[in-house]
């Protein structure tokens, strides 16, 4: 096994906030803050890519349980299924990030990487 990364715990830090997500929305963006706070002027690679993956999920899962009360009460199944696959893939980052690899989300993991640039 190749030697870890830097700051491959934050990446780590950043993936096991979305068992949170089950929890409660605050706790969530909490566990998510640090390990933002943390990379914030260490600007490690490993960690920001993983940052922005885990940051397009939570933004993700955060916008369909905003709008899951407008859903109609016969497609309630819709968002809870929303949400595990979010959940899903943020499994799936953790264990890219635990193999030390920088495997992209799939299907929306390149969107993330361009659009949240500011994480750096």
């Amino acid at each position: 096994m190749k030697d870890n990364p830097p700051a491959k715990n934050l990446a780590l830090l950043a993936y096991g906030s979305s068992l949170f997500l089950y929890v409660h929305l605050m706790v969530f963006i909490a566990v998510f803050g640090i390990s933002v706070i943390l990379n914030y002027n260490k600007g490690n690679k490993f960690a920001s890519f993983h940052i922005r993956q885990m940051f397009g999920i939570g933004m993700i899962a955060v916008f369909v349980s905003v709008f899951a009360n407008n859903i109609p009460e016969d497609q309630i199944l819709l968002p809870l299924t929303i949400i595990s696959l979010m959940v899903l893939l943020s499994i799936l980052g953790l264990l890219s990030a635990v193999r030390n690899q920088q495997d992209l989300i799939p299907f929306i993991g390149t969107y993330f990487q361009k659009w949240f640039t500011f994480i750096k």
